[in-house]
């Protein structure tokens, strides 16, 4: 796999592995976002970044814990540790997959993203 497909394969394994609650969209500036359901404890970070050195578009992926402090009880740590782990799975994989792709590759993903319409149909995309 390579450009384009490394990248739907992304958004579809972002999909798959978070049962749908966290999307790849349009961003408000065209690039790729992560659309996070409230719900969810940990989210996940993909950007789209032009390396200076290959002109080629690198995507970094990270995870992070959207919850703040505060003393809960055990079984909301518990799913707190689930959730950070499957995030963690998660990342690695997409990490592992060394996903880039040139202007072209992204420019055509982001056109797909932005034709894709949000579940409310306003097609603003996520971010």
């Amino acid at each position: 796999m390579e450009g384009i497909e490394k990248l739907r394969w992304a958004k579809a394994l972002i999909e798959e592995e978070t049962g749908g609650k966290q999307r790849l969209l349009a961003g408000w500036d065209g690039m790729p976002a992560v659309q996070i359901a409230d719900g969810c404890m940990v989210g996940l970070y993909f950007v789209l970044l032009k390396s200076q050195k290959t002109g080629l578009y690198d995507c970094r992926v990270k995870g992070y814990i959207r919850t703040c402090g505060g003393y809960n009880p055990s079984a909301w740590l518990k799913e707190l540790t689930e959730e950070c782990a499957r995030i963690a799975a998660l990342v690695a994989q997409l990490e592992a997959a060394d996903i880039h792709g040139d202007e072209e590759a992204v420019a055509a993903f982001c056109e797909e993203l932005k034709r894709e319409k949000e579940p409310d149909g306003n097609g603003e995309g996520g971010g």
